[in-house]
């Protein structure tokens, strides 16, 4: 059953990735109907990058959407991370605190335990800076993706011209090492 279970899997990726291959072919990156403009501006609203990249301008529009989708995964990991320690630095200052009631408690272990929660503020603050630093970034592109989409980008004449200078930059599904993967090739 595994076996089988196998193969079919196996199947189902190289059919996705045969899938993947024709679909990207370099003629399909061609675009014959003109893209309007307000089709752009929802897109790139959606998220950042796809106007940019349906309009034909895909090194922005890639460069975008990284960007966005990076600072975003850094936001979330970050806020994650600085939940889970906060959590930690509340438990242990309700210790701490039961400790300094206490009289009979040793010193050792309550300055032990003041270092240890002076170092989870410091860890505390930087995880605080990390998330508000991406959360800035993910918000600058999202508003430069909008800015480009309504001020910078051609008119729909002008798209046409840019799908078709687009022949420069291909984007292809590859094996690599036998895995699939995206082949960005730009010819000069």
């Amino acid at each position: 059953m595994k076996r089988f279970l196998g193969a079919v899997l196996c199947w189902i990726l190289l059919l996705s990735a045969a899938g993947t291959a024709i679909a990207q072919d370099e003629d399909s990156f061609f675009r014959e109907q003109v893209v309007s403009k307000r089709d752009v501006v929802v897109l790139s609203a959606l998220f950042p990058g796809l106007g940019q990249m349906t309009q034909g301008q895909k090194v922005k529009g890639v460069s975008l959407f990284l960007g966005e989708a990076v600072s975003l995964i850094m936001f979330i990991n970050a806020n994650e991370n600085y939940n889970t320690k906060q959590s930690l630095y509340d438990r242990d200052m309700d210790t701490y605190k039961s400790l300094a009631k206490t009289q009979g408690s040793s010193d050792l272990s309550a300055r032990a335990l003041f270092n240890d929660l002076k170092d989870q503020n410091n860890e505390l603050d930087n995880l605080h800076t990390i998330r508000n630093t991406a959360l800035i970034v993910a918000a600058g592109v999202y508003a430069y993706n909008l800015f480009d989409a309504i001020f910078l980008s051609p008119s729909t004449t002008e798209s046409r011209r840019a799908s078709a200078d687009s022949e420069k930059l291909v984007v292809r599904s590859a094996m690599i090492d036998r895995n699939p993967g995206i082949m960005l090739s730009k010819r000069f």
